[in-house]
């Protein structure tokens, strides 16, 4: 199955954008779990140096 076999959406329907996808584009910043205090790892994740695995959201 792929993106093409899949139903079209209805013509009322607002568009999805995947929060991951403009992260990485650099519209949205990096989610930071709540978990992690050190500054400079905060901004290493938000920087893309560090990357979470994309089932790690921790319910975001």
């Amino acid at each position: 199955m792929s993106l093409f076999d899949l139903p079209p959406a209805p013509q009322n329907s607002d568009p999805v954008i995947l929060p991951g996808l403009l992260s990485g584009l650099g519209i949205l910043p990096r989610w930071v779990p709540g978990w992690i205090t050190d500054p400079d790892l905060i901004a290493s994740i938000q920087a893309g140096l560090v990357d979470l695995p994309d089932d790690f959201d921790g319910g975001h």
